[in-house]
């Protein structure tokens, strides 16, 4: 199973944005001030002059430059190079999958909170909220890049919010790649005052209902070690890890 899930994750990579030389595909946010590297194909002697490039490309168009390293991406010490050419390295993450079906949803069981599906300017503005409160930076651009993605490709990506006694205490996003089997989960976070309740599993279960309305075959996830225990115990299975590399247009 592994094996195909990777087939799969690579697929999805290399179809998440526009294919530039060597193999690497940039994924542009809709308001332009952000970009990611999913996937690249650089030999051992082409590399450092790539990623030269990508970053003097990001310095003059001014956005932030993620690039995702995937565990078994070429050359192994993709990651140092990227650290001797100036990019940050954030958390390492565990991919995990879940197969979408009966089975598996039941074992979410079903939950009393309110939780919304939003894609206007008040939901989004709750999405915003949250991600203050639990110290994320830069929350309304986020959010109105988040609005933009909505109106640009409606059915893309799913934006939910749970509300406990009518206040914003948890959110997280789902997005569905045209032409695949996989949705991907992001952007879970709760409140501080609000963890423990189970919010953040009756989440993930509302983005996997939709997935299974939807068609979706499996469902994965970026986990952090926060997370990976609480989706383990609900039946996600690990495939391989992951670490973002940043550079932000001023370093």
């Amino acid at each position: 199973m592994t094996a195909d899930i990777l087939k799969g994750l690579d697929a999805l990579r290399r179809s998440a944005g526009e294919t530039a030389p060597h193999g690497v595909v940039r994924e542009l946010s809709s308001d332009g001030s952000e970009c990611r590297i999913v996937h690249s194909r650089c030999t051992d002697g082409e590399l450092d002059a790539v990623i030269a490039e990508e970053a003097a490309r990001a310095k003059e168009a001014g956005y932030t430059l993620e690039w995702k390293v995937y565990e078994y991406d070429t050359p192994a010490d993709l990651g140092d190079r990227l650290l001797a050419a100036g990019f940050a390295a954030d958390d390492t993450e565990s991919v995990l999958v879940l197969p979408v079906d009966e089975e598996r949803l039941a074992a979410f069981g079903t939950s009393a909170y309110e939780i919304r599906r939003v894609d206007d300017e008040k939901g989004l503005g709750d999405y915003a909220e949250i991600s203050r409160e639990i110290g994320r930076e830069n929350a309304e651009e986020e959010a109105h890049r988040l609005l933009l993605t909505l109106r640009e490709a409606p059915g893309g990506t799913s934006v939910y919010v749970a509300y406990v006694d009518g206040e914003p205490a948890a959110c997280g996003r789902i997005h569905f790649p045209d032409g695949s089997g996989f949705a991907e989960l992001a952007g879970g976070r709760t409140r501080t005052t609000h963890r423990k309740r189970g919010l953040f599993t009756a989440l993930v279960a509302a983005r996997l209902r939709e997935a299974r309305a939807r068609g979706r075959t499996h469902v994965l996830v970026d986990a952090l070690p926060t997370s990976e225990p609480i989706l383990k115990k609900r039946g996600f299975r690990f495939v391989t890890r992951t670490r973002p590399f940043v550079l932000e247009p001023g370093d």
